[in-house]
């Protein structure tokens, strides 16, 4: 797989230790940061993902160093973010054909428009991309799919 939707649940496992499937995370980063894998999120993404650590390191689940690693290092990888135009109202009503939230179909909707698969740890998420009939790629699973 050369190229994907990364959603953030992949990314935030870079920082949080107690999350399964956090190996495969680390090698998502290693893909991203070689130029392995060519990554594609929607505009919401690096807002979900700082506002994810922004709640982790107030709550003390992640010291401040780390989420600076984790924004530090996305700002070192090419993700592209496809074209805005249309995405919100077509992020809208995939969500209320699969009864995710709107930032979790707009995942969705870029891997729908890219043509590549989504790369994602939530299940929900996963559920709601087979029944939309968009490939995704359990984290896990990611690199085994490869053969």
């Amino acid at each position: 797989m050369n190229d994907a939707v990364v959603d953030a649940s992949v990314i935030l496992r870079w920082a949080f230790e107690d999350e399964a499937d956090r190996a495969g995370a680390l090698i998502v980063a290693d893909a991203l940061l070689s130029g392995q894998l060519r990554a594609f999120a929607p505009p919401n993404f690096l807002l979900e993902v700082a506002t994810s650590l922004l709640i982790a390191v107030r709550s003390g689940r992640v010291a401040r160093e780390i989420a600076d690693r984790v924004l530090a290092a996305l700002t070192s990888v090419a993700i592209d973010e496809g074209e805005p135009h249309g995405l919100a109202v077509a992020a809208f009503d995939l969500a209320l054909a699969t009864g995710t939230r709107v930032p979790d179909a707009a995942y969705l909707v870029t891997a729908a428009r890219m043509d590549v698969p989504l790369i994602s740890a939530d299940r929900a998420q996963l559920a709601a991309a087979l029944a939309a009939g968009i490939d995704a790629v359990p984290l896990g699973e990611v690199f085994a799919r490869d053969g």
